[in-house]
């Protein structure tokens, strides 16, 4: 039986390095492991995400963030791991700055630039700043989910998605969401397996959702 433990501070590097081997040509993983811990540390900044992970032989093989989106947090989960690690960001890129160059970063200046932009104001102004509206229904958003290539097709990936929707209800929540890239078949395939939905296809991301009874 699967045992899942609610991520502390000290698990983050085991995390980190979980999710380098998964994820190894990610910008994030680029970027080392005390950058990636400091990105999962954000989970642990706020009552509004959790993170949890499944072990064995005290390494980390399988983890998922997740987020509650009610309308609380002013900033999706990107933008706010990005004001979350601003400072970090910055450092790790002066040490590599050939990752300035990579595909991830190239796809993502619009939203960079616009924290940026947030970093400044906030300098200056003291009114509340929002990149998100409210959603008209609650619903736990499943961030990230990786599986230890050593690990994987061992039913890891279905316990850790069935412990997601176990919090989800836990926290009142019937509606869960996810995006993936439209090109990861293996990814969507296995969340239709878990009962998971396609609600939208845009550009090259697939949006999902399953609803709790």
């Amino acid at each position: 039986m699967m045992q899942f433990h609610d991520a502390q501070h000290i698990d983050l590097i085991r995390i980190a390095r979980c999710h380098r081997c998964v994820f190894p040509d990610s910008l994030t993983s680029k970027m080392g492991t005390n950058y990636l811990s400091r990105v999962f540390s954000w989970y642990l900044s706020t009552d509004k995400a959790f993170l949890f992970f499944v072990e064995e032989e005290q390494k980390v093989i399988g983890y998922v963030g997740g987020m509650i989106v009610d309308g609380t947090l002013g900033f999706g989960s990107a933008s706010s791991m990005i004001q979350h690690t601003f400072n970090d960001a910055v450092k790790a890129l002066i040490l590599r700055p050939w990752l300035l160059l990579h595909k991830d970063f190239l796809t993502r200046y619009a939203l960079l630039f616009r924290n940026m932009a947030v970093k400044i104001r906030k300098k200056f102004t003291k009114a509340e700043i929002r990149f998100v509206t409210p959603p008209k229904e609650p619903y736990t958003g499943l961030v990230v989910i990786g599986v230890h290539p050593l690990s994987q097709g061992m039913g890891y990936g279905s316990g850790l998605l069935r412990e997601f929707e176990r919090r989800t209800q836990q926290y009142g929540v019937r509606k869960m969401v996810l995006s993936v890239k439209s090109d990861n078949q293996k990814a969507i395939q296995s969340y239709l397996r878990n009962g998971w939905t396609v609600a939208k296809v845009e550009n090259n991301s697939t949006q999902m959702e399953k609803r709790l009874i």
